[in-house]
């Protein structure tokens, strides 16, 4: 409740010091010209949270400088004022009527929009003189996107051709995207992940099995073989390794210098041994150096590696498909899981865990990736992104608020996926760009005229739950969609990124 009839307070007020003047001439009472606010507070928020707030007293404004979390306008639409402190006098809000009112702060009050408020000094308030005031506008900051979200958008669409596995990689400010269509090596090159344009690749005929940016060229592998392109258009066969090159596995940073260590596999005598090679920031390959032979659970199709610090230096994790497929015991069945290994610069070691509690699920076709000083790992049929805060050791299903977009197939069937209505779930043709610059996560789609993927659906009839799974069935369009934590996106806002 705020306390109308300002002017009868006011009213009151000089009669008061008249009254206290005459009573005690001698004592000279100074009335103060300060209707500046000298703190602020709500009550607490949600789980007994304070936020802390901010009075720029140049501007007039009050704020919180930490955003209260989504959804909080249902908690201060009735709130408390906590503390507002002047030196004197009264402040005032305008009522419904346009009057001013004395603010109560034992009253609730709704703060969902901006609130102006006007501080009376005691000597304004005495003279009953507005101009002897000061106005704030208290705004209560409230996030309009849950931070720990992922944010997805859709950013166009790539050539419909696209309808068959597909490699993606970032040279410089291009993304390039390999396909194959009716035998035939194509690539779509984009700038902007929006227009794209495609050509057939020259100097290579099969689909690329390693592909690989370094800081001035791409190398790629097929047959064994080792091309490198500086276009992305035109490859031609590469010395800067020797012998059969079977994969390209990973690049870890040389701390000390711009180098990083290139790490491949190599066949020799029947045998597959690793190797790592140092790169220069020009390119130039030296001081190859054996790591041993390659472990037969380590995977070598389809691979996908990320690089986080630790210490002070740098690690890689690597995943892959695995042949043979490497199980794990759930429910006494055994299931696929995706075993990841690690790289400290010297060795390659296997680190991921089979523990039914603490396991990967096997992909075909596995992405990793450190985004958010964290490691996520998914693969086809997008049916959850797993994150590992344990190197790579251990996984566990991400929060459901980072997870890929769904379609709600309970409220309405779809035919088609389209940017209104999207589903990832069941779709098999893709390829992943990471913009640590920026910190999206881009996700290229080929065409697919006939996705499926199962989804359990409870029903109720009466007293008795039964479950039973149903089969999902869509079609997509060939298209991009990048994805970014809010999070990420709020804190390049506030650095002017």
């Amino acid at each position: 409740m705020r306390i109308k009839f300002l002017s009868f307070i006011a009213s009151f007020f000089i009669v008061s010091f008249v009254i206290t003047s005459c009573l005690d001439e001698e004592n000279n009472i100074e009335l103060s010209k300060d209707a500046t606010i000298h703190a602020f507070s709500l009550d607490t928020i949600g789980y007994g949270k304070t936020y802390k707030f901010t009075i720029d007293q140049l501007r007039g404004e009050i704020y919180n400088q930490d955003s209260l979390p989504v959804h909080a306008d249902t908690i201060v639409d009735k709130i408390l004022i906590k503390t507002l402190t002047t030196v004197s006098g009264i402040v005032t809000t305008k009522d419904k009527n346009g009057e001013d009112s004395i603010i109560n702060i034992n009253d609730s009050i709704d703060l969902r929009k901006p609130m102006k408020i006007k501080v009376w000094s005691s000597e304004g308030l005495a003279e009953f003189n507005k101009t002897k005031t000061k106005e704030y506008t208290i705004t209560v900051r409230i996030h309009r996107f849950d931070p720990d979200s992922l944010n997805w958008k859709h950013k166009g669409t790539m050539d419909p051709a696209a309808t068959e596995a597909q490699k993606s990689v970032r040279l410089g400010n291009k993304v390039f995207t390999y396909f194959m269509q009716k035998g035939v090596l194509k690539v779509s090159v984009s700038s902007d992940m929006a227009t794209w344009n495609t050509q057939i690749v020259e100097g290579i005929k099969q689909m690329p099995h390693s592909l690989m940016a370094l800081n001035h060229c791409l190398l790629a592998t097929t047959e064994k073989k080792l091309y490198v392109s500086e276009d992305g258009i035109t490859w031609n066969p590469s010395d800067k390794i020797e012998g059969s090159v079977v994969a390209l596995i990973s690049q870890l940073p040389i701390k000390s210098q711009d180098d990083i260590q290139l790490t491949y596999i190599k066949e020799e005598n029947g045998k597959r041994m690793m190797y790592a090679a140092q790169v220069s920031s020009s390119d130039e390959f030296s001081k190859e150096t054996s790591l041993g032979e390659t472990d037969s659970r380590f995977p070598v199709e389809n691979l996908s590696y990320a690089t986080f610090p630790k210490g002070k230096g740098f690690q890689n994790i690597v995943v892959g498909k695995h042949q043979p497929e490497i199980t794990t015991t759930v429910d006494g069945k055994e299931v696929p899981a995706t075993v990841s290994w690690g790289f400290d610069g010297t060795i390659w070691a296997e680190i991921g865990t089979t523990s039914s509690t603490g396991y990967c699920p096997g992909f075909n076709q596995p992405t990793v990736i450190f985004y958010n000083d964290r490691l996520y790992c998914w693969g086809e049929k997008f049916e959850s992104i797993y994150v590992s805060d344990s190197e790579g050791f251990a996984w566990k299903k991400a929060d459901k608020k980072f997870a890929f977009p769904m379609h709600n197939w309970f409220k309405s069937s779809i035919t088609v996926s389209t940017p209104e209505k999207p589903e990832f779930r069941g779709r098999t043709n893709y390829s992943v760009i990471q913009d640590t610059e920026k910190q999206y996560i881009y996700i290229l789609f080929g065409k697919e005229d006939n996705v499926s993927f199962k989804e359990k659906v409870t029903k109720k009839e009466g007293d008795k739950e039964t479950t039973t799974t149903e089969t999902r069935t869509y079609k997509h369009d060939s298209e991009v969609w990048s994805g970014r934590l809010n999070q990420l996106w709020f804190d390049l806002a506030n650095a002017g990124k």
